[in-house]
């Protein structure tokens, strides 16, 4: 989602569904809705309270996890936005908040009580991160793509204690689980339509996993 300005050069616009992600988090903080957004296991018997199962990826009650979400939306969702679409960014986003909250509900049923509770944005960061093997622009060659999620997930474990680690963890692990799934539309649908609107080709990677060709021409976001 870029406007086009003089030849040549790509004017930057705010992609519509990250700007909103980023305008309704801000204003959910603002207004205290954080606890009632949390993940709570032990409220979800509740059919009036199923929605935390999603909704916990767009509260916050920490300062410091609010800021993170916020600065990674640009420097992450708004690149991911533009490579895969609109739609696609936010079936896949909601996709994966729903794969890790059920995922931190499951860890919590075991006696992992640290699993869930928490809420904020960064479990989908990880999860679309690991689920699409991405790297920022300006580090492609620094270090390997696998290695990002990780990295991220260490660094947030250290600036911030929301979301748990273990949350944090269920939404790299759904990230991961995304991509090595074919039948989930962050491995296959999901690529193959990304690979088209690229003009790319899908073709067969290591392992039997699909991956796409680069095409011969850039593509420009429009």
């Amino acid at each position: 989602m870029y406007d086009r300005g003089p030849p040549g050069l790509l004017s930057p616009a705010l992609p519509l569904a990250s700007s909103v992600l980023m305008l309704l988090m801000s204003s959910l903080w603002l207004v205290g809705a954080g606890p009632n957004l949390a993940l709570a296991p032990e409220l979800l018997l509740d059919p009036w309270q199923a929605h935390r199962l999603l909704t916990h990826a767009l509260g916050h009650t920490a300062l410091p996890s609010l800021l993170l979400s916020l600065l990674l939306l640009p420097v992450l969702g708004w690149q991911q936005e533009c490579h895969l679409g609109t739609l696609r960014f936010l079936h896949a986003s909601t996709l994966l908040a729903l794969v890790a909250g059920l995922m931190a509900v499951l860890l919590a049923g075991l006696g992992m009580s640290a699993a869930a509770g928490g809420c904020g944005y960064m479990p989908v960061h990880l999860a679309m991160l690991a689920g699409q093997g991405y790297r920022p622009r300006g580090l492609h060659g620094a270090l390997p793509p696998w290695l990002f999620p990780w990295l991220l997930l260490a660094l947030t474990s250290l600036l911030t204690s929301e979301p748990p680690f273990l949350q944090l963890f269920c939404g790299l692990l759904a990230g991961l689980a995304c991509r090595r799934s074919r039948g989930l539309p962050m491995a296959g649908a999901l690529r193959a339509a990304a690979a088209g609107a690229a003009g790319g080709l899908l073709v067969q990677g290591t392992g039997g996993m699909l991956a796409t060709q680069a095409p011969s021409h850039p593509r420009q976001c429009g």
